[in-house]
């Protein structure tokens, strides 16, 4: 009786037990008590703990992309990258927080989070970047996609139009309620260059789009042949300096002024007119002036028009060009680590890695050249990365990344090739290694209109096809489930301007349990590069076939 008595008082009063925590709940919480001990200290002053944050709950939803902390751990990103801004004032947090918040929402549209996740983009729209229309998007779609929703709640409905004058002539002095609103004017924040014996590359970083009309002068009375662009709306900084002088092989001096109210003038003084492009980039938005020369004729050899056989032949393959310096770039650097996979990998580490085993590779092998865009754990922007290639001649341009992906079981590897993309994989991985948003995406498109027809698309597939299948064959003999995900293209910033063939290789997920456990290897790193290398002695092996 005693005993029974004794298991009805366990069964009534003890509190229930405790179950386990799943590894995302755990490592959710883990990273939310790190943040608010964070919260407390005075290293909110530094920015690196800010990204030491952030980087916690990344972890989170790329490790856990399924789980119910995933949308969690994504709208706290975004929100420690909206604080942040608080503190460094840095338009790039802001674009960090709305990247999270897309994400949130488009990815994870049964959330309860999704409709915040668009509120609060909204409110950096309106609030903080200062561009209403883009926050009347998003209010607009919380009221389509989730009417009944809190965040709609808190929506205020649009006010009544006043009713409309009762004299037609004063209906005549009012904008249709359809008319856009005027253009946000533009600062012209600073001017960057790269430059060396016949290409240039001028950036002009801004504060917001702008309208843009470029221009040549021949050389007339005394004044030296000129190019010179005209955005509008557009002021000047206070801090910019109206003359930087240059005197390399194509541009002697850049020269900015304010030439009308709404208009700045930038004007490339050159040494002799040469044939330019000039295009726009957003996400941060900028003009970028490429500046043209003639390269010396390459040295060929005699060889038939029409190769024997069926065979089709290159341009390349035809004048039996020699490959003498490949550029090597690895992807990310500095306070950019790229993707964060599992086991803590950064991207930025791994590519650096692959790229230097890489180079060993074709020093090797090859005995030709090779540079690398970076050599240590610095930050080059992307579209320096392309201009390195243009000054230092290389006949080759390879750009190494490592994927990542929301869902765990995405894995393969893919190589990418400039141009045209309508597939929404390619999109995302542009998007990702871009750094850059759907809608500047969509730009891109529209840009590669421009620069395409002197863009060696043929020789880049050629070139991406090589490499893609000594990488797969060479992984696939030592490694089981290597999967081919093909090769692919789209518009990744990195390749734009690019004057030789180039190309963009995914060597792995590092969201993938399998594939981050071998990223983790060094002999698998240097069995990535030596499979990279065998694709690019077939490529070239290809282009001296036709030599008579």
């Amino acid at each position: 009786m005693k005993r029974l008595l004794l298991v009805l008082w366990v069964l009534l009063y003890l509190p229930p037990p405790v179950q386990a925590l799943t590894p995302s709940e755990k490592a959710f919480l883990s990273a939310k008590k790190e943040l608010e001990a964070f919260s407390r200290s005075p290293k909110v002053r530094y920015r690196r703990y800010w990204l030491r944050i952030i980087n916690r709950f990344r972890r989170v939803y790329l490790r856990y992309p399924e789980s119910p902390e995933a949308p969690k751990a994504l709208i706290w990103t975004a929100r420690l990258y909206r604080n942040l801004y608080g503190y460094s004032h840095r338009r790039k947090d802001l674009e960090e927080a709305l990247r999270r918040y897309r994400m949130l929402w488009e990815h994870y549209p049964e959330s309860p989070l999704a409709d915040d996740a668009l509120f609060e983009a909204a409110r950096i729209y309106r609030e903080l970047l200062k561009e209403p229309e883009k926050a009347r998007q998003l209010e607009a779609l919380i009221l389509e996609r989730y009417p009944s929703g809190d965040m709609a709640a808190r929506l205020k409905p649009p006010p009544r139009e006043p009713p409309s004058p009762p004299k037609a002539h004063l209906q005549r002095n009012h904008a249709p309620a359809s008319e856009a609103p005027p253009q946000k004017t533009a600062t012209v924040k600073r001017i960057r260059h790269w430059s060396g014996e016949d290409y240039s590359r001028v950036v002009v970083d801004l504060s917001s789009r702008v309208d843009y009309q470029d221009h040549a002068l021949k050389a007339h009375r005394g004044k030296p042949p000129r190019v010179y662009v005209d955005l509008s709306p557009a002021r000047l900084s206070p801090y910019l300096k109206p003359e930087i002088p240059i005197q390399d092989g194509l541009l002697t001096r850049v020269r900015v002024g304010q030439y009308r109210p709404d208009t700045v003038r930038v004007v490339l003084d050159l040494k002799s007119l040469t044939s330019y492009r000039t295009f726009y980039l957003g996400d941060p938005p900028r003009v970028v002036i490429d500046l043209l020369g003639e390269s010396p004729p390459p040295r060929k050899k005699e060889v038939p028009l029409k190769p024997p056989g069926r065979r089709h032949y290159s341009l390349a393959q035809q004048l039996g060009l020699k490959i003498r310096r490949i550029v090597i770039d690895p992807g990310h650097g500095g306070h950019d680590p790229g993707a964060i996979g599992l086991y803590g990998l950064r991207e930025k580490d791994i590519t650096l890695k692959v790229s230097k085993y890489l180079a060993e590779e074709l020093r090797r092998s090859l005995s030709c050249e090779v540079i690398l865009t970076r050599e240590k754990d610095v930050f080059v922007p992307l579209i320096k990365r392309s201009a390195i290639a243009n000054l230092k001649k290389a006949d080759l341009f390879v750009s190494i990344h490592v994927n990542a992906s929301p869902n765990r079981r995405a894995r393969g590897i893919e190589t990418y090739y400039l141009s045209f993309t309508t597939d929404p994989e390619a999109m995302r991985v542009a998007a990702m290694e871009n750094a850059v948003s759907n809608q500047s995406l969509s730009e891109l498109q529209n840009l590669l209109k421009k620069i395409l027809r002197n863009t060696k698309i043929e020789e880049s597939r050629r070139l991406a096809a090589r490499i893609q299948h000594h990488l797969v064959r060479r992984l696939s003999r030592k490694y089981r489930g290597v999967k081919n995900l093909g090769v692919k293209k789209a518009p990744f910033v990195v390749l734009v301007g690019t004057r030789m063939p180039a190309v963009l290789v995914e060597i792995s997920f590092i969201t993938n349990p399998t594939e981050a456990r071998r990223l983790r290897s060094e002999k698998y790193l240097r069995e990535i590069a030596r499979g990279i290398a065998e694709g690019i002695r077939a490529y070239i092996n290809g282009i001296q076939v036709a030599r008579p």
